[in-house]
């Protein structure tokens, strides 16, 4: 008997987060369209939560589950090559999608020379956690950062330098020209260094305010002094990756 094929496949990768999968799980299913346009899959990484067993309890689920901890660009790339959709979808396991986020990023994905888009990224409390990431590659401006979510601000489909991983589309149809996630990374970077190798290769990365979702922002680690060595090490290994293309000087947004 044959796998069927889906369109879309919507990634999810889970640390300890099972009260915050759940609910991310319950929107996707809610929100998404025809349960035949899209797969979820969910990868696990050695979550000691219970978060394996309700993944295994979801019929329509999906799951991998890794022994140890891979770090979330590995946990991606395992997703990414176990599904087969024409366009895929990163979903951090803190997020929850509303209704209508899908068809405007497919909409930016259906065109030529788009290689990643991204929603507006909201928190529960109703501020600003992302939209879009602009200025130069070397001046990165993570716009609308804890603003309140004013509806008239960040309001037009812009180009932008990045967009935030917390979901984030891409198309596996340029997977053999830009390769996955660099597994350099454990924690940050991943969605960066992603979209700046995108443009790197001449392709553009759009932000569309139409496309709303919700993030419940570092709730899938509380452990800060963990998660500021996550990030030098991740700035460090960037830094030195770009250090050419850093330079360029064009302004995005």
């Amino acid at each position: 008997m044959s796998t069927p094929s889906y369109p879309v496949d919507i990634i999810v990768v889970n640390f300890n987060t099972k009260k915050y999968l759940a609910a991310c799980l319950e929107s996707i299913r809610a929100y998404s369209g025809h349960p035949g346009d899209y797969r979820v899959t969910v990868v696990d990484n050695a979550s000691t939560d219970g978060s394996a067993a309700l993944i295994r309890s979801i019929r329509w689920v999906k799951g991998i589950f890794n022994s140890v901890n891979r770090g979330y660009g590995a946990a991606c790339n395992q997703g990414i090559k176990s599904g087969a959709g024409e366009y895929i979808f990163l979903l951090n396991s803190d997020t929850m999608v509303t209704p209508g986020w899908l068809p405007p990023l497919l909409q930016l994905l259906a065109r030529p020379e788009t290689a990643v888009a991204g929603p507006r990224l909201v928190t529960p409390d109703g501020f600003l956690a992302g939209a879009g990431v602009t200025g130069s590659n070397l001046q990165p401006i993570l716009r609308g950062w804890g603003e309140p979510d004013d509806p008239e601000r960040y309001n037009e489909i812009t180009e932008c330098l990045s967009i935030s991983g917390a979901c984030m589309g891409i198309k596996r149809a340029l997977l053999p020209e830009l390769g996955y996630f660099d597994e350099h990374y454990f924690h940050y970077f991943e969605e960066p260094d992603y979209c700046y190798n995108a443009r790197f290769h001449g392709y553009k990365i759009f932000y569309t305010p139409e496309s709303r979702v919700i993030h419940r922002v570092s709730a899938s680690c509380r452990n800060p002094r963990r998660l500021q060595r996550y990030f030098r090490e991740g700035e460090r290994y960037f830094r030195k990756k770009w250090q050419g293309f850093l330079a360029d000087p064009r302004v995005y947004g």
